[in-house]
């Protein structure tokens, strides 16, 4: 015999907001996106091999400390600048609790030092597409900034994530409950 369980509305006993769901349910999604449909260009841009902070980032507030945090990232123009076969670097990185940023922790074996995106190519003025999920356990309700970093592998050029017309990027964090 199948039942079933027909609600209007979940209310915790306390309040709705510590009504406790399944694990795997999406408890919230932040985002950051950097578009422009009207032809001009709106970007981010490196010209060190240091690392160097974006505008690209995303806040979210964790409601459990259980929970983790899938962080995802695209790029339609990754776009980079100087000699031949140089290459923009990807990493995330993050802060909590107002303070200063860190490269996030437990990048999968045989990432290359802290890069989670590495665009390379043999066309110095060539743009390209780039993608990333990363899941993060915080262990934390307070804030969190996940933010895009950007450095080059050769000191010639520049790199850029870019808006550039149709094209877009964007930053999404989404509370994933445990």
């Amino acid at each position: 015999m199948a039942s079933t369980l027909t609600v209007d509305n979940i209310v915790g006993a306390t309040t709705a907001a510590n009504v406790k769901l399944p694990a795997g349910t999406v408890l919230q999604t932040q985002t950051f996106q950097g578009y422009n449909g009207d032809g001009t260009h709106t970007y981010f841009s490196v010209s060190s091999t240091t690392y160097a902070g974006t505008g690209a980032a995303v806040t979210i507030t964790p409601k459990y400390a259980s929970s983790k945090i899938l962080i995802t990232f695209h790029a339609q123009g990754i776009y980079q600048n100087g000699t031949v076969g140089n290459a923009v670097k990807i990493a995330l990185y993050k802060s909590s609790g107002g303070g200063s940023f860190a490269a996030v922790s437990g990048l999968p074996s045989g990432q290359v030092s802290r890069h989670i995106g590495y665009m390379n190519h043999a066309n110095a003025t060539t743009l390209h597409q780039a993608s990333f999920q990363h899941l993060d356990s915080p262990a934390t309700t307070s804030a969190l900034i996940y933010k895009i970093y950007l450095a080059r592998l050769a000191s010639s050029g520049y790199g850029r994530i870019m808006a550039n017309g149709d094209d877009s990027f964007s930053i999404t964090a989404q509370e994933i409950s445990q």
